[in-house]
């Protein structure tokens, strides 16, 4: 079979009406595969109808819109690439209607084209998606190698249902081959295509992954995996249960790059805890500032506390570092030790935010609340502790049981699902979990009173920096209502 191009597209996304809970971000993991099917000699154009549709909204259910390109500009775009092969990224089960929605435009228009889908939703649930009469394949996991020998046996005749991780059909029976091979040597594979992700045209987004601090950024991604096996995260499936990291001198290379070719002045590490080797976290920070990359720099997935020292936090300050988050989960190491199961002594942390205020270094807390196991009197204390370290506006997530996580489980097991469980109901507030010490409402209750509590000691801490805000609001607010 000859294959001449290939089509992957970073699909439509569906948000709150009155708030976006998405924004765009420089698609690395299509990156890398346009990368890996550039060196085979094949065409390949990466389509993200979310950052080109971002001024696009739709309605497309109560209190939900669907932001990116529409319908037909998908199939314009479809019809143009002259694709024989179209990769869709299926990333968040929450989205699982737009990919559906996806495969039935591709089919329409063109309907011997091979379609094939990846991503963390197809890793977690690939029957779903498979399921679909118009997806042809699926891979899981990480799929540079695996997505290169599928498109080899194509062009060579050869069986494509020995690749690993694939998915596909046999007689209308799905037939998946278990993710077995990881990829040992980061370090050989390409770095991500930017031209072909057309990383230009993110620049000046307010908000990717996060606030961004400067007009031109970048994602990159150092290691894959993670030492820590939370249970509401399903990392490990994607990325296998071994921590892998690519060499300092390649990171740098590719850091090199990102600066000279495109100007770079800002970068995001999407690792999942670029900091869990601290021998080799030390090496990256201090080689940056030997570069005078002068980069501005976060970890918007937070970083491993546990391996983290004061020699560390100082070269991750002097290398750019604008702000520390630390992924505590939980103010109460009973929840920590017996419930998430993460290496985390809340005594480190606290001893660690000491330091950074020390030395002048913004940090943030990301916590985690509705956990079954855990008690009112547990929630209380995550409320407690983030205030005793100064920190007043903590990232919140309520406990979500997302496929594929020991949490979701647990919540199957024990029916500790709230209501019929629904990839719809996918949010981080979404008050999906009940326990026999809270259910839904009490859960909202805790959280609004924790939230006000916070605010209160925010305003003893501070009063004339909370009288300030209060007041801009409020000029804010009659300036535009009389």
């Amino acid at each position: 079979m000859q294959i001449k191009k290939v089509l992957l597209i970073v699909p439509p996304a569906v948000t709150l009406k009155f708030f976006r809970d998405i924004n765009p971000l420089p698609p690395l993991g299509l990156g890398y595969l346009a990368s890996v099917i550039k060196e085979l000699g094949i065409g390949v154009e990466i389509l993200d109808a979310l950052m080109l549709g971002w001024g696009c909204e739709t309605e497309f259910a109560e209190a939900l819109v669907r932001v990116g390109l529409s319908d037909e500009e998908i199939k314009r775009q479809i019809s143009a690439s002259g694709a024989d092969i179209i990769g869709i990224s299926c990333q968040f089960s929450r989205q699982y209607k737009i990919y559906h929605r996806l495969f039935s435009l591709i089919k329409e228009i063109k309907p011997d084209v091979i379609t094939i889908a990846g991503g963390a939703h197809v890793t977690a649930c690939p029957e779903e998606v498979l399921s679909d009469p118009n997806c042809d394949f699926i891979l899981s996991g990480e799929a540079e190698d695996s997505f290169k020998d599928f498109i080899l046996r194509l062009t060579q005749d050869e069986d494509v249902t020995v690749v690993d991780g694939l998915g596909w059909k046999d007689k209308g029976r799905l037939q998946i081959n278990k993710k077995s091979r990881w990829i040992k040597d980061l370090d050989s594979v390409p770095y991500p295509a930017y031209d072909i992700m057309k990383l230009d045209k993110y620049f000046g987004l307010k908000s990717s992954h996060g606030l961004r601090h400067k007009d031109k950024f970048s994602p990159i991604v150092t290691s894959r995996g993670c030492p820590s096996k939370c249970t509401f995260c399903s990392a490990y499936r994607v990325w296998g249960n071994n921590f892998r990291f690519r060499s300092v001198d390649n990171v740098l290379k590719e850091m090199k790059h990102l600066k000279d070719k495109y100007g770079v002045e800002e970068i995001m590490f999407e690792d999942d805890n670029v900091t869990a080797n601290p021998k080799r976290a030390e090496d990256l920070f201090l080689q940056m500032i030997h570069e005078k990359f002068n980069f501005t720099w976060d970890t918007p997935n937070g970083v491993g506390v546990w391996v983290l020292n004061e020699r560390i936090i100082d070269l991750m300050k002097q290398s750019g570092c604008i702000q520390l988050n630390f992924p505590v989960e939980s103010g109460s190491q009973r929840v920590l030790d017996n419930i998430i199961k993460k290496p985390v002594k809340l005594s480190k942390i606290k001893a660690l935010i000491k330091y950074c205020r020390k030395i002048n270094l913004s940090y943030g807390l990301f916590l985690v609340m509705g956990l079954p196991g855990e008690t009112l009197k547990d929630i209380w204390k995550s409320f407690h502790f983030a205030a005793d370290c100064g920190c007043y506006s903590p990232f919140i997530s309520i406990a979500t049981p997302y496929p594929g996580t020991e949490l979701f489980d647990n919540c199957k097991k024990n029916n500790h699902f709230s209501r019929k469980f629904s990839f719809d109901d996918l949010y981080i507030k979404s008050y999906m979990i009940k326990t026999k010490d809270w259910d839904e409402d009490v859960l909202k209750k805790v959280f609004l009173r924790g939230c006000l509590y916070l605010a209160i000691r925010n305003a003893l801490a501070h009063p004339l920096v909370f009288c300030r805000k209060y007041l801009r609001k409020l000029f804010f607010f009659n300036r535009h209502n009389v």
